[in-house]
């Protein structure tokens, strides 16, 4: 499964322009960077997007 994935900074955008492109909220991030050694939040969270690269991608996600 082949999937684009953005980040947008929900503090300042919606990500308006990502839901009207069919893209697909599917959670927020922690706020931790990758250069963050402790567990506290040092950037602001931002919402996680993806865009399947296949037609079929339900159906390959459901597969067992």
């Amino acid at each position: 499964m082949q999937y684009l994935e953005t980040f947008v900074d929900t503090s300042r955008f919606a990500g308006t322009c990502y839901r009207a492109a069919n893209w697909r909220m599917v959670g927020v991030t922690t706020g931790r960077t990758r250069q963050n050694k402790t567990m506290i939040p040092q950037a602001a969270p931002k919402a996680v997007w993806l865009y399947p690269l296949q037609t079929d991608f339900r159906e390959a996600l459901c597969a067992s």
